[in-house]
């Protein structure tokens, strides 16, 4: 038995001490389903949804990471949940496919991404990747499942974002998407205020496939939701060999020291962001247009010590505006201060427990200073639940069981399936603990 070891999530909080095994491939696996345990891609959930349970095992799917088939005609692969995001993209990518959905790191694992079920610039025109999944193989503690929307629907609808609670998924089928060209055609747009940037999103959403806001959290008054809005389409320019270039990339060696993320700092950084980012029309590689944060190496290593806090909260129609709004307002009004603050049209999910409803989703990075910033978001919190909103749960590090209850009204059937397959609770998070998810 592996001796404990300390892991967290991307946020690097909470830290936690458990025993992580490392299973050589699939034929390995199935011995070790019957103990307790949760599966774990690359560790890039940004709160305990990838943590397991007290006295449970951390079973890591890094070394399921096999290419099966791929269909050039229909764009179907098929591979190993352990698969990276990014080596789909090294091997699709010369052979003109690109990802359907892709959320903003590369760095994640296939099973990982249909667990937190990942949404990403596009989802206003596309959907989360629930719709792009064909099929998958799964092992549970009642058995080995293939699933598909027509075979194991239940359970298929419960493990595309269930967090890892109905199983390991093994295996996947993904259908990617044709493209000419690793370049992406780019539109960015400054716009003075919140209002301004509503007003761009709606005059491009039929015009770009992707769309995304940085927005500056900490600005007031007039200035409020100021930021930059970009867009972008899969550029229809070939380039020769259309392979994507490995380009040199920092890394952050150490926790940076906490005193350097404060208000003050965060304000000149989000002013010089938002006076000197660049603007107009370009043409970029898909690289820096959907993972600029990949280009630097453990940069939540730039949090300290302390970590911090990914909150991401969608707003349904037809409050969205209003209600995020009133988001921005609660954050400058109490000094939140956050070095990526994103802002996204959404769509809706379809899986049994769904975190996009259509409207806005509001994405935001918080550096952690213990009690004051978990009650500031408790706060914030119910002001999400007034506009009939919720957090989405594959970033969530502190929400309480009765705000999770409120916020998703669904998550009884979901456990009704997740119970049915995983009866005993032995595959559970700290996720699963904090929300109280099997008291449900």
């Amino acid at each position: 038995m592996p001796s404990k070891r300390t892991i967290s999530g991307w946020g690097r909080y909470p830290v936690i001490e458990a025993r992580e095994e490392f299973p050589a491939g699939r034929e390995t696996l199935s011995p070790k389903l019957n103990a307790p345990y949760l599966p774990r891609g690359q560790g890039r959930s940004y709160g305990d949804a990838g943590l397991p349970a007290s006295d449970h095992t951390a079973l890591n799917t890094s070394y399921l990471d096999r290419f099966i088939s791929f269909d050039p005609v229909t764009g179907i692969l098929e591979a190993e949940g352990g698969v990276t995001l990014e080596r789909i993209l090294r091997f699709s990518l010369p052979r003109g496919f690109f990802l359907p959905v892709t959320p903003g790191t590369m760095f994640v694992s296939l099973g990982g991404a249909l667990a937190s079920n990942v949404h990403g610039k596009n989802h206003h025109r596309c959907g989360s990747i629930e719709h792009f999944v064909t099929e998958f193989e799964i092992g549970t503690p009642s058995g080995t499942f293939t699933c598909s929307r027509e075979s194991n629907r239940e359970l298929f609808l419960a493990t595309l974002g269930g967090y890892g609670l109905t199983g390991t998924i093994t295996r996947a089928n993904l259908k990617l998407k044709p493209v000419t060209s690793i370049q992406v055609d780019c539109l960015r747009i400054r716009a003075k205020n919140l209002e301004a940037m509503f007003r761009l999103f709606e005059e491009h959403d039929t015009n770009f496939e992707y769309s995304v806001a940085w927005m500056d959290a900490l600005a007031k008054g007039g200035n409020r939701g100021r930021g930059i809005l970009m867009l972008g389409n899969h550029s229809d320019m070939p380039v020769t060999g259309n392979r994507s270039r490995e380009k040199t990339k920092l890394r952050v060696p150490f926790p940076m020291p906490g005193m350097l993320m404060n208000n003050a700092s965060l304000k000149v950084f989000n002013t010089a962001i938002y006076l000197f980012s660049r603007h107009g029309k370009s043409r970029e590689n898909f690289e820096s247009f959907f993972y600029p944060l990949d280009r630097i190496l453990d940069w939540n290593l730039l949090y300290g010590k302390q970590g911090f806090l990914q909150y991401q909260c969608v707003i349904p129609d037809p409050h969205g505006q209003q209600g995020i709004e009133s988001c921005l307002r609660f954050l400058s009004d109490n000094g939140l201060g956050s070095f990526v603050s994103v802002l996204k049209r959404c769509g809706d999910d379809e899986v049994m427990l769904p975190f996009c409803k259509r409207g806005y989703t509001l994405a935001l990075d918080i550096p952690f200073h213990g009690t004051k910033t978990l009650r500031a978001l408790d706060r914030l919190d119910a002001l999400v639940i007034d506009y009939g909103g919720r957090v989405y749960l594959t970033k969530d590090a502190r929400l309480k069981p009765e705000a999770f209850r409120a916020m998703y009204p669904e998550y009884k059937t979901w456990m009704d399936t997740i119970r049915h397959f995983n009866p005993e609770g032995k595959i559970s998070s700290r996720l699963a603990e904090r929300l109280k998810l099997w008291d449900a």
